[in-house]
């Protein structure tokens, strides 16, 4: 199924993979939120921009979150005032809150259909609440520390009993419509769109960016794909997660309006109104990408049928999060290349900070000064804050590297991959990801992830091969979805 802000999809205007070389001021890699925000103000300040999308707009992350907008932070601002302090805290705050409203001045003045309006914030508690009283005060201290405007509060119209903290002031929109209205705005500056345009190299000091098909010269080279494209070392501190997502219509009861967290631990909640249909949405089950743990649409579907009357699922799907070392996003100029720009770190907030993202990569390429550039900069070190996890994610890496290349089951013929199973096997001593279609097609990879060799693994609620290490997914015919991978998944030798 496809995600619930597909319904009453506009489109943009259809463009082909590029297919000649060409030379522009930027180029950008992806059409989500961070790329076509970036395009937005490059392309209005009159320079030449071209964006890849190698899938088409909107399809990636930005079309696969909750199209929440919130100053804060899904994890909590406790977290964030304990780790950085009252000032970054407040900092924080501020940047977000400055991005939403960027772009609910855009919906205005582009006339964006993308239903956004403001609604409150809630954190809750749906039991124990002694327990984990004093977290929610010092969650709440934090948030009125940061000066939002937050109070204790009942929960909004939930079948349950639920209470805790109320934000107001914050938003939501479909984000899908939100990037489609942007791409439409685009093409009228001048800002050329390829979609299916997969990038398979960049060579940042010759300024070249290289399709299937074609090599476009740039004086700027914007990495809008959530995480940079080949190896850097930002990603090895990176907790890569994967986060599922539901639409449902409900038989009876109230549709809860806002943005909802509930704390058990941690699920959320918001309602979608359709033209006269409403529509529940509740997101959750997230895990590492790559270490899967049974049907994670069952396991929401199941959540969601024990707390409201359902009368039927409509939508589902998921999204990538890439969660920083230091629990801030990093943004700007990479290491060694003054052209060569990135933003990625977002957590589950990506939504505003893509636009906020899309903000300071486009003042730095108009040279304009932003007093969020160095807080966010993609150049700082904060060893202090980012070492922990640096150091267990490297342990985890290498734990998968030894047990999936020591550990692979051996396979003698195929015939015991049932209809729509995948597994990873050795076969003649090459480690295969093969997959049986549920008509019957049998499909063989290699299962070594070409971004920095780990062995990839079957995702059995989306049918896709992701790697555990750093997060790139691949389609059954070995296509690149996500992450930092360039290129597909090989085809095994003795198969060619």
């Amino acid at each position: 199924m496809e995600s619930i802000w597909t319904l009453g999809s506009r489109g943009v205007a259809e463009y082909a993979p590029l297919d000649g070389d060409t030379e522009v001021d930027v180029a950008i890699l992806g059409a989500g939120i961070t790329g076509l925000t970036t395009a937005l103000a490059l392309g209005e300040a009159g320079l030449k921009v071209m964006v890849l999308e190698s899938a088409t707009v909107g399809a990636g992350v930005t079309g696969g979150s909750t199209g929440n907008l919130y100053s804060t932070l899904a994890s909590g601002q406790a977290p964030l005032r304990q780790k950085w302090g009252d000032k970054v805290a407040a900092e924080v705050v501020q940047a977000r809150d400055k991005a939403v409203a960027h772009i609910e001045a855009l919906v205005d003045r582009l006339g964006i259909d993308c239903r956004f309006q403001r609604l409150p914030a809630y954190r809750l508690l749906t039991e124990d609440r002694q327990h984990t009283r004093h977290n929610l005060n010092d969650e709440l201290d934090a948030l009125i520390s940061a000066g939002l405007d937050a109070e204790m509060a009942e929960g909004p119209r939930l079948p349950f009993d639920s209470w805790g903290i109320r934000i107001a002031n914050q938003a939501q929109f479909n984000p899908l419509h939100y990037l489609q209205g942007l791409a439409n705005a685009l093409l009228g500056e001048g800002v050329v769109i390829h979609q299916h345009s997969p990038v398979r190299e960049i060579d940042a000091d010759k300024g070249l960016v290289w399709t299937d098909t074609a090599c476009v010269a740039a004086k700027h080279i914007v990495q809008a794909t959530h995480t940079p494209k080949g190896i850097s070392l930002l990603q090895a501190g990176m907790l890569v997660s994967r986060e599922y997502a539901l639409g449902a219509r409900l038989r009876s009861g109230d549709y809860p309006e806002g943005i909802i967290w509930l704390l058990d631990p941690l699920h959320s909640l918001r309602s979608y109104r359709h033209g006269e249909d409403r529509y529940l949405v509740v997101v959750g089950e997230k895990h590492k990408t790559g270490e899967h743990h049974g049907d994670h649409y069952q396991m929401l579907r199941e959540y969601l049928e024990s707390r409201f009357d359902v009368e039927a699922f409509t939508h589902q799907w998921s999204a990538q999060q890439y969660s920083s070392p230091d629990g801030l996003p990093y943004i700007g100029r990479m290491h060694g290349h003054d052209n060569l720009y990135m933003a990625t770190g977002f957590a589950a907030d990506g939504l505003v900070w893509g636009t906020l993202a899309g903000i300071l990569i486009s003042d730095q390429i108009l040279g304009h000064d932003n007093p969020w550039q160095a807080r966010f900069g993609a150049r700082r070190i904060t060893p202090g804050k980012s070492a922990m996890q640096y150091a267990r994610e490297n342990v985890i890496v290498t734990k998968h590297m030894v047990k999936d290349y020591l550990g692979t089951e051996k396979l003698d013929d195929f015939a015991a991959i049932e209809p729509g199973q995948g597994r990873v096997a050795s076969v003649d001593g090459e480690k295969l990801a093969i997959h049986r279609t549920p008509e019957g097609e049998l499909k063989v990879l290699s299962a070594v992830c070409p971004h920095l060799k780990c062995i990839v693994h079957w995702n059995t609620s989306e049918s896709t091969w992701d790697c555990p290490c750093h997060g790139s997914r691949f389609d059954t015919s070995g296509e690149v979805i996500e992450g930092p991978a360039y290129h597909p998944l090989a085809r095994p030798k003795g198969l060619d």
